[in-house]
């Protein structure tokens, strides 16, 4: 027992000691800090059309109502993807589940026209579809490409920056020593927009495809320049 115990003090006190303050270059750098933003705008040709429905089933047709509902909405247009938003049912006096939808689908503004006349031609008793709302606002996917673009524009100002700092620092020799984005600005849905009051309020809507609604983003980001003085001494003194 005794050779065990002296094995593990020995263990103990060989082993090395690290310290978690080890490094303290970052705290040496000279360093400059910059709050760049980059905007632009974003047009989309299509609307985020959403469609309420409400139905009474029987509760063995309850399984087939979806599908049922989604064949429908292809009939009213098939220029876009339906999607099922929400769900709920509940069970009414009559003993008929009762059945509240939303559905949504990105349309061209070519299938606009006449949209909410043709909800409500769909409509028959104990199933009813309304247009509950119109929104011209970038997709996901136009967003991200946005994004993208305005993270390279970032990048560009921060290059630029830098050439400027070393032109005129020259013995500094700074870089890029982080990048943090802090935010976007997101599209929000805009009810004044002309387009969804229109529809709101039941006129009809031009047949152009070439009509494009946009919407400003807006991406800052906090940029660190930085330098570090020892090695720009050591350049200077062996050139």
């Amino acid at each position: 027992m005794r050779l065990w115990i002296t094995l593990l003090l020995s263990l103990v006190f060989s082993s090395p000691v690290w310290s978690s303050n080890n490094d303290n270059s970052d705290a040496l750098l000279n360093k400059i800090t910059l709050k760049l933003n980059a905007e632009q705008w974003v047009s989309s040709k299509t609307a985020l059309v959403t469609i309420g429905v409400n139905a009474s089933v029987s509760d063995n047709a309850l399984d087939k109502v979806q599908d049922n509902v989604l064949q429908k909405l292809n009939t009213l247009s098939n220029q876009g993807e339906w999607h099922i938003t929400s769900f709920n049912r509940s069970l009414d006096q009559s003993g008929l589940e009762r059945v509240q939808m939303s559905a949504q689908a990105r349309l061209p503004a070519s299938a606009l026209p006449n949209l909410r006349d043709k909800t409500k031609t769909m409509s028959k008793p104990g199933e009813t579809y309304t247009l509950d709302d119109v929104q011209f606002i970038p997709s996901e996917d136009e967003i991200r490409a946005a994004n993208i673009n305005l993270r390279g524009l970032i990048y560009q100002q921060a290059k630029d920056e830098l050439v400027r700092l070393n032109h005129v620092y020259s013995d500094q020799k700074y870089y890029v020593h982080d990048i943090n984005f802090v935010g976007m600005v997101y599209p929000m849905a805009a009810p004044q927009n002309a387009m969804t009051a229109m529809l709101k309020m039941g006129d009809n809507v031009g047949s152009s495809s070439s009509l494009a609604v946009g919407d400003k983003l807006i991406l800052s980001a906090v940029v660190v320049l930085a330098s570090n003085p020892d090695v720009s001494l050591t350049k200077v003194a062996h050139s």
